[in-house]
């Protein structure tokens, strides 16, 4: 983790996107950069997650804050993504907002051809002279999202779809054909 994130970032001396639907607002060009670190900054909505093929995010507020650390022959990337996503609650399908705190380090290493060394490396050729953290952003984002999404309490779901699950949940009755397969003891 970078030390800046340890006590804060402050938000005024960082670039700031606009446009958070475009693309190529995360992409970097990292050839005309100095050695040394360069911070970005990026305000996420769902238009982010909106053009993805699959995405569990039904709306987002985050904010993203890296830190390029360009050397000779590699840059280290340092993110910390704060905010919150909207997701859908897995026992009454409502909106479930969940906070999001990040940090993530990605490693970017300069050599003959593109290859990812591991899930933090990837070697890139020398010809690049640009790379998109779109990708990286969307990964870390949605690996944040827990695998059982529910409300914290029952009384925060959606009351009326509780008890329409109820009533369908109360009228099944099982097939005969497993009921013998109850009796079994093992």
């Amino acid at each position: 983790m970078h030390p800046q994130f340890q006590i804060g970032i402050n938000g005024n001396k960082y670039l700031k996107s606009k446009g958070v639907d475009n693309v190529k607002d995360y992409t970097i060009p990292f050839k005309g950069l100095r050695l040394g670190e360069h911070p970005f900054e990026w305000e996420l909505n769902k238009k982010f997650f909106e053009n993805a093929d699959y995405s569990e995010i039904l709306d987002c507020d985050l904010l993203i804050n890296l830190i390029l650390d360009k050397k000779e022959r590699m840059m280290e990337l340092y993110f910390r993504i704060n905010g919150r996503i909207s997701v859908q609650c897995d026992r009454c399908l409502g909106p479930l907002e969940l906070p999001v705190d990040i940090t993530e380090d990605y490693f970017v290493k300069i050599g003959a051809e593109r290859e990812e060394e591991s899930e933090e490396v990837l070697v890139i050729p020398e010809s690049d002279y640009e790379i998109d953290v779109a990708p990286l952003i969307f990964d870390y984002v949605l690996l944040s999202v827990p695998i059982k999404k529910v409300h914290k309490h029952k009384s925060d779901c959606d009351q009326e779809m509780l008890k329409k699950l109820e009533e369908l949940k109360g009228g099944q009755s099982t097939d005969p054909r497993w009921d013998a397969l109850k009796n079994i003891k093992l």
